[in-house]
């Protein structure tokens, strides 16, 4: 049900494709430089620059699955560690066959923080399609409440598990931190999976994570989520009476996790449009609908211009929070 929504959306952008393929010697569709629009000539390649099962592998392969199943153009999903996800795009200048799912961690935070060799501006950004709240999880029965786990978080002896470093949630972790004048203990893992194992072991206080990395384990009864980063309740009923940082005497503005594609450096116009246009009519379809209701996102589409802006407004509040 989910790719036929989905379908649904891209028929339209790819039968105006075809249509302009066709009549390339006539006009000059719109969206289509000179001469006619442009259209994969391969397989496409979704570069995913994280372990399978997590946000970004979930968005990848959701994607994946419906543009394949519409347009006949074989779509293949492959993970990569998280830098080496983003740099594989950079050493692809003007390939429109390939597209990048990306995040606020390896767009803005690890840029900002440390010199892994790009920054958000070395891309065609194409599209952010959602934002995800961070919160606060740990082992079921751990913690009475919020306000007891930030009691005795302010003495010091909590161990948050986090992702490698220079990642959102070590942002949010750092933010949560000096809202509640708290000390927190990091400690490093390889995957959001494994900050999940931890926690559900007791190996580890307390995590960082978005709701598609531990609602099934909510549902389970093995992990409670203590506190919630966003600005109001979740609609989704695992989440909905999570309490929120601003309910708690905090007038912080937490960092959110943005779900986004960008692709190569040096795209054609008729490159960026083509994928521009198909990210945006997925946006409008049932399929996406399901896809921000089974993973707890909140809807939002940003393209050109105002994508540039936002990024760049990113960067400079990291900035000014010591990023």
């Amino acid at each position: 049900m989910r790719r036929n929504g989905l379908a649904m959306a891209l028929a339209i952008s790819t039968a105006l494709a075809l249509a302009a393929c066709s009549e390339s010697q006539s006009s000059t569709p719109e969206g289509g430089g000179e001469g006619g629009g442009w259209t994969p000539e391969e397989d496409v390649e979704v570069a995913v620059g994280a372990q399978p099962g997590g946000g970004s592998d979930i968005l990848g392969r959701e994607f994946a699955a419906a543009y394949e199943g519409v347009t006949g153009v074989t779509a293949v999903v492959e993970n990569y560690d998280t830098v080496a996800g983003v740099l594989l795009l950079k050493e692809e200048p003007g390939r429109g066959e390939i597209i990048g799912v990306g995040n606020t961690a390896n767009m803005i935070v690890r840029p900002s923080e440390q010199d892994i060799g790009y920054t958000w501006e070395d891309f065609t950004q194409l599209a952010v399609i959602a934002e995800d709240v961070s919160y606060i999880v740990a082992r079921a029965g751990a913690y009475s409440s919020a306000e007891d786990m930030i009691e005795q978080a302010r003495s010091g002896n909590l161990t948050v598990g986090q992702v490698g470093s220079g990642s959102g949630d070590t942002l949010v972790a750092d933010q949560v931190a000096e809202a509640f004048d708290l000390t927190f203990q990091p400690v490093v893992y390889e995957g959001g999976g494994d900050v999940v194992r931890g926690v559900i072991a007791g190996d580890i206080d307390l995590a960082v994570l978005e709701p598609t990395e531990f609602l099934p384990q909510v549902e389970a009864g093995e992990i409670d989520v203590v506190l919630s980063t966003g600005s109001e309740p979740a609609p989704h009923p695992l989440l909905a009476d999570v309490p929120l940082a601003n309910e708690l005497g905090t007038d912080q503005e937490f960092a959110t996790q943005v779900r986004l594609f960008f692709g190569a450096p040096e795209l054609s116009q008729e490159q960026e449009d083509y994928w521009i246009d198909v990210l945006t009519e997925w946006t409008e379809s049932d399929g996406y609908a399901e896809y921000i209701e089974e993973n707890a996102l909140t809807p939002r589409l940003m393209t050109g211009d105002e994508l540039d802006t936002f990024l760049a407004d990113q960067v400079e509040t990291l900035a000014g929070n010591g990023g």
